[in-house]
């Protein structure tokens, strides 16, 4: 197959992958009563019990209105608190709550069951190949995007 006829699949199939992942995205987060953009903040929060709304705003690729909206959501349901930085006055650091915390433990082991089973629909000497591939693609939209 050509360059061309290649970039053409390619393209194609980022695109499928992209709507495929949105649509599980959405379907995962609702179970939890979760947006998906309420379901991608809580899960930066993994490993790490506090962040800066600057930090939100990096990872996220959001909008300060729109990390301050989904903030004001993940409080009402008492998932995270907003905290003034004690060292700079200026910065808002958000916190999980007690309650949150085995909350985000269960989402993350259910995230990742889910992701067996998709990876088990996949022949099992095809397994790894399609990880590493994965990452290859991944590392290479990295480096795309810094340009």
């Amino acid at each position: 197959m050509s360059k061309e006829k290649l970039a053409s699949e390619m393209a194609r199939l980022s695109c499928e992958i992209a709507r495929a992942c949105n649509k599980k995205e959405v379907n995962f987060a609702a179970q939890y009563n979760l947006t998906p953009a309420e379901f991608r903040c809580l899960r930066l929060f993994t490993g790490r019990p506090t962040l800066s709304i600057k930090t939100l705003t990096t990872e996220l690729e959001l909008t300060p209105g729109r990390i301050t909206h989904i903030l004001t959501s993940l409080e009402e349901k008492n998932y995270i608190t907003r905290l003034t930085d004690a060292n700079d006055k200026r910065n808002v650091m958000v916190k999980l709550t007690k309650k949150s915390r085995p909350f985000i433990n269960r989402i993350n082991q259910n995230h990742v069951k889910i992701h067996k089973q998709i990876l088990d629909q996949v022949k099992s000497n095809s397994q790894t190949v399609v990880i590493e591939v994965m990452q290859n693609v991944v590392n290479a939209l990295k480096a795309y995007n810094k340009k």
